[in-house]
């Protein structure tokens, strides 16, 4: 026999055995990626739905206080073309009601849970817990994608919004006066379009008293006077943006302990709704149960009326 007739015989067989695998190869492939691509358009889907369900449950509840403020007058209402819509004059007139109620203690402890840093995971959790125990707070915001139905939801429930900035950037918020004013026409213009309120409210990163960046301070605050924005600082911290975060535990201790000792009757939290703040989360039950059962203490969220508490003023 030819031995090179053998060996092109050999490299003949052996081409179609190759041949024959990568078809079998790709008939597979074939077969496993309308499974694969099902499974992703599957995962795709659960996640539309959730969101879905999410936006649906907020728009009934909408659509249930709108009725509400519907059959309270038989009067026919109307709207001047281009004004807020039903549900943002909801949220506008939100705080006024508030406001009204602030004057009702006076002698009182009043405290002012506030909450930096949201929308965030826990935004939900936090605001169904002050639902729970009829607590209203302030929830000063940054710019976040996603949670409109959070923002909107802080101000439907008779919360009051404030503006921590957009970016919560120091190297951009506190870059010059042109930044800071930028920032804070981001932040004040996303609250508009969202809820219909013009906020004048308003936080620095860091506080006034901030030392993380080399801007005069007194730049930033103669831009707020001017715009009529006003600002808040705190007098009571839960210690949870510290580098070791505090416990639930000791959140509720440091707060309560905090609260009895400062001489003011203007008393403003700080509490952070992040990402990274579960404990926060866990105890602010037991904090507002404890605050509730001290004699001279009333819980409330900032308004017009609310004494400022500032560490700078220029």
């Amino acid at each position: 026999m030819d031995p090179a007739k053998d060996n092109r015989t050999t490299e003949h067989k052996q081409r179609i055995r190759r041949l024959r695998k990568m078809i079998i190869a790709a008939a597979a492939f074939l077969l496993i990626l309308p499974t694969v691509l099902s499974v992703v358009a599957l995962v795709r889907i659960g996640s539309m739905n959730a969101r879905l369900d999410e936006i649906t449950s907020l728009l009934n509840t909408m659509n249930a206080n709108m009725n509400i403020s519907v059959h309270e007058s038989d009067e026919p209402k109307s709207r001047a073309a281009g004004g807020p819509t039903p549900l943002q004059e909801k949220s506008l007139n939100a705080a006024d009601g508030e406001a009204e109620a602030v004057q009702d203690y006076s002698g009182m402890k009043k405290v002012y849970l506030t909450f930096d840093d949201g929308p965030s995971k826990y935004t939900d959790d936090i605001l169904d817990i002050l639902a729970e125990y009829d607590v209203k707070a302030t929830f000063f915001v940054n710019g976040r994608e996603g949670f409109d139905a959070e923002y909107m939801r802080i101000t439907l429930e008779g919360h009051s919004i404030g503006m921590h900035s957009y970016s919560h950037a120091y190297d951009k918020v506190y870059a010059d006066l042109d930044s800071f004013a930028e920032d804070l026409y981001d932040i004040q213009q996303l609250i508009k379009d969202i809820t219909g309120q013009y906020c004048r409210l308003y936080r620095f990163p860091g506080g006034s008293s901030n030392a993380v960046h080399h801007m005069p301070m007194a730049e930033c605050i103669e831009y707020l006077d001017v715009k009529g924005i006003r600002y808040f600082d705190w007098n009571v911290s839960g210690g949870d943006a510290m580098a070791e975060p505090h416990s639930a535990t000791q959140i509720v201790n440091d707060v309560c302990a905090q609260v009895r000792a400062v001489g003011s009757d203007t008393v403003v939290v700080l509490l952070h709704d992040a990402a990274g703040k579960r404990s926060t989360v866990e105890a602010l039950p037991v904090l507002i149960e404890k605050l509730k059962a001290m004699d001279d203490v009333v819980l409330l969220p900032i308004t017009d009326e609310t004494e400022l508490i500032q560490h700078v003023r220029p």
